[in-house]
């Protein structure tokens, strides 16, 4: 029987994929592993009667079907769903590099969008969703992922990473977490890299055949491991056009996030149950930041008090 390997084991192969670029077959897998999650987790999504994370919350205020929500980050649905779940009425757009969720999140689209007719129809059901199998940055064209798999086949989506520099220790920490969650024993640790495409906010609005980005853009969600303040530079005529909400996963320690919003005039907001305030700091792991000239709405709305 495999024996279970430790933080160090972890912290050693670490080490040597991403401090020496070591690529040996016992820490690389270069076949592509299997999703953790199959097309019919999106009906479990959907039916589960809150959201994920309480900091959702705050979409429950975004009730016009005719705006859109961008979900960079989307992961295999979990996030968009929880939108919906809040109360939102927005559309949504999701947008995710791992190739082994595109099933899924094509499958949510089928589930959450009506079927197709004429016009009338189409305007008296609009489009809900689409997503998009590209990564979000401040630039266009390819990068290079580094994506966990855990026992031969479970990939950890949650580490997947762009950067060639990690912080092991935390690492190991937030695998081990992962396998205690999941009740899984590490029995063996690979690295799996896969070469995605790589767009901009600007360039999608610009160029990608959605419906959805023509209504307006209200908010978005960022989760790129580490790259929020990337997303943000990149939709930087997004950001002084439309003036969406945003709420990015550790924004305020992100300096080029913290930059971006104040060259664009953002002011950071906390979240107090379902509202949000201005202040110092944010209420959690993800950063809320909000246009002033978008406050007399949000009041209108209820999402500030």
């Amino acid at each position: 029987m495999p024996s279970t390997l430790g933080p160090d084991d972890i912290a050693n192969i670490l080490r040597r994929y991403f401090n020496q670029g070591d690529r040996s077959p016992d820490i690389v897998l270069d076949t592509t592993p299997r999703a953790d999650v199959s097309p019919s987790v999106v009906d479990e999504l959907l039916a589960r009667p809150d959201v994920h994370d309480e900091d959702y919350l705050v979409f429950r205020h975004f009730a016009d079907p005719r705006t859109t929500i961008l979900d960079v980050g989307a992961n295999f649905g979990y996030s968009a769903t929880s939108i919906w779940r809040s109360g939102a009425r927005a559309a949504v757009v999701s947008f995710e590099p791992i190739p082994m969720y595109a099933r899924v999140l094509d499958a949510l689209a089928q589930r959450i969008n009506p079927p197709p007719g004429g016009l009338l129809h189409r305007w008296r059901h609009p489009k809900r969703y689409e997503s998009f199998s590209t990564g979000v940055s401040d630039r266009i064209g390819t990068i290079t992922f580094h994506l966990s798999v855990l026992n031969e086949d479970r990939i950890n989506s949650a580490l997947t990473t762009a950067s060639d520099t990690v912080d092991i220790e935390s690492y190991v920490r937030n695998t081990l977490f992962f396998a205690k969650a999941n009740g899984i024993d590490i029995t063996s640790f690979r690295l799996h890299p896969f070469i995605a495409p790589v767009t901009t906010l600007d360039r999608w609005l610009a160029e990608a055949p959605s419906t959805l980005k023509r209504q307006r853009i209200v908010a978005i969600k960022i989760d790129t491991e580490g790259f929020e303040g990337h997303t943000m530079v990149g939709a930087s005529g997004l950001l002084s056009r439309q003036r969406p909400l945003i709420m990015a996963e550790c924004g305020h320690a992100i300096p080029l996030a913290v930059e971006t919003a104040r060259l664009h005039g953002y002011v950071m907001l906390r979240r107090v149950g379902d509202r949000l305030e201005i202040a110092d700091a944010p209420s959690g792991v993800n950063t809320f930041y909000g246009h002033p000239s978008q406050f007399r709405r949000y009041r209108r709305m209820g999402l500030m008090a």
